[in-house]
């Protein structure tokens, strides 16, 4: 494999390397207005040109700089989607709930077809689409009044839902209101102004309207092979270098878009990145792209210290989740199994609970515990420890990015000539090379 020393010494493009704060914001958020970031707005009309021929020539993702709209927006496409991704992250940066997108996908046909309606006439549309589908369980049932005999939980969850999913247009800066949305969450027949910007809409959902695809409705498990047309395998019948162009971009997107890549295997992605030729390219484009690569036999590991590209923070030492998640990092350390799965996970953090009587007090109920290692699987699977198998949903396989973390439990017994502290299990913090 390339050596680390030489590999930080690539030639650096001059043009390039100007590019790298646009790259950079743009991998976090993927629609940029110039209310959310002038500055690098004003970047990339600079380089309109030069931006979009990046990502086109590297990744094979299209690039948008709207000057009429004022936003910038990369259309990323993976023919195999992350399914560790959230769609859209709601409050507090979790992910949304499905009545939430699915109401925001309602709310998008409504101010397609009107971009200019109140919260109370907007809600009405939507609860009448949903009145007439929900008989064929097409789209979930949507009230927000109470009729006799139900409870008030129900209507209450569906208004919040609705006034989150306003609250993620607006975070993008889809849509402007006249008041805050809040009010509108106790009177739906509120008269709130709702405005939308159309052309920042329809880049927003990044597909054309479903009355325009192909797609059976009845049919979800088809919809992103519909969607990724351009991103599914040539035909035997392209050429030599066409195939060529293709391997190369899947491998970049996985580096570009993965916490790890698993070499150990005879995939495209792994062949491509096994060759020097092939390593050099994606190190240069990391590069340019602000991130950081650590190259080893059997994984690819690519980290953004200045978390300028991603919100992912691991680990997350100082909190119950980052510690199960630190838990199982170790146990994967100790026994380096070929494939874990969702028991074995909850096994090792119920031995920790027994083994310190003090560590995750308020997670002891049955329920909580499986919560907690649910928590702890996704964020490792972001953080690309952990990949899900593809033929299993409760399997994992360890990608080989755990031998790169160093794991110290402390012992039961200090505690005995030491005030306890809540929930301290670790002595020493994860640390990265």
């Amino acid at each position: 494999m390339i050596d680390l020393d030489t590999a930080f010494d690539l030639p650096e493009d001059p043009h390039s390397s100007e590019l790298t704060p646009i790259i950079s914001a743009l991998l976090h958020e993927p629609l940029l207005t110039e209310e959310s970031r002038p500055d690098v707005y004003r970047l990339a009309r600079h380089s309109e040109k030069e931006l979009p021929r990046w990502f086109q020539s590297n990744a094979g993702w299209h690039v948008k700089v709207s000057e009429f709209g004022r936003y910038i927006r990369l259309f990323k496409r993976r023919e195999s989607p992350p399914r560790d991704r959230c769609v859209l992250a709601g409050p507090g940066g979790g992910p949304s709930s499905p009545l939430v997108l699915v109401l925001l996908s309602l709310i998008g046909e409504q101010l397609w077809r009107r971009p200019v309606a109140t919260y109370g006439d907007l809600q009405r549309e939507v609860i009448r689409v949903c009145a007439g589908e929900s008989a064929r369980a097409a789209l979930p049932r949507f009230r927000v009044v109470t009729e006799a005999g139900e409870s008030k939980a129900g209507a209450d969850q569906n208004r919040r839902a609705f006034v989150e999913a306003l609250e993620l247009l607006r975070y993008w800066h889809v849509i402007s209101t006249d008041r805050p949305l809040s009010a509108g969450e106790h009177d739906a027949s509120n008269d709130v102004v709702i405005t939308c910007d159309p052309e920042r809409l329809n880049d927003f959902l990044a597909v054309t309207a479903i009355s325009q695809m192909p797609v059976d409705l009845d049919q979800p498990s088809s919809h992103v092979a519909v969607l990724c047309q351009d991103q599914q395998d040539l035909s035997e019948h392209a050429s030599e270098s066409q195939h060529d162009l293709q391997r190369r971009h899947r491998a970049l997107r996985a580096v570009l878009d993965d916490a790890a890549v698993a070499l150990n295997h005879d995939g495209p992605v792994a062949r491509y990145l096994s060759t020097s030729g092939g390593r050099r390219q994606a190190l240069q484009t990391a590069m340019v792209a602000g991130l950081n690569c650590f190259v080893r036999r059997n994984v690819w590991l690519t980290c953004d210290a200045d978390r300028a590209t991603t919100d992912l923070d691991f680990p997350q030492s100082q909190s119950i989740r980052g510690q199960a998640a630190l838990l199982i990092v170790h146990w994967l350390g100790v026994n380096r199994p070929e494939s874990v799965r969702t028991e074995q996970c909850q096994a090792v953090i119920e031995q920790a609970m027994s083994d310190h009587s003090d560590w995750a007090r308020s997670h002891r109920a049955a329920g909580s515990i499986q919560v907690l290692t649910k928590d702890a699987l996704i964020t490792l699977v972001r953080a690309g420890v952990l990949a899900r198998r593809a033929d299993s949903c409760d399997e994992w396989v360890p990608t080989g990015a755990h031998f790169y973390w160093q794991v110290r439990l402390s012992s039961p017994e200090r505690h005995v000539s030491a005030p306890a502290i809540t929930d301290d299990l670790f002595t020493q913090d994860g640390s990265h090379d």
